[in-house]
């Protein structure tokens, strides 16, 4: 048996000419963003040598809300977050949004 073939029931809806409600797209946007904004939270964090509660020192948060973040679970994303996360992990913020909805999150070492 080969999975490989299988397809999720969303392509399958979608192949078949569904179209999800733009709620529904939206709310997924800003999970896949999340989730990007939270695997860079990781790697910046280990990187540093950071404790999650360190982290959480340097955001005044605690290093539970620190795991949710780097979990892709602290929804809605905010600018007040974004710029917290900039200085506690000494890095520049770059969010690029687009009109097509592939929104992108990425950090930047500060310049030297």
């Amino acid at each position: 048996m080969n999975h490989t073939r299988w397809k999720p029931a969303r392509e399958r809806k979608v192949a078949e000419g569904y179209q999800e409600q733009p709620e529904v797209v939206a709310e997924r946007e800003q999970i896949r963003l999340a989730h990007e904004l939270g695997q860079l939270v990781y790697d910046r964090r280990t990187a540093l040598g950071l404790a999650q509660s360190a982290l959480g020192e340097r955001l005044g948060m605690t290093a539970d809300e620190v795991e949710a973040i780097e979990l892709g679970g602290m929804l809605p994303l905010t600018a007040d977050l974004l710029v917290r996360l900039a200085g506690a992990l000494d890095v520049t913020v770059e969010l690029h949004v687009v009109s097509d909805g592939h929104n992108t999150v990425g950090f930047a070492d500060h310049a030297a």
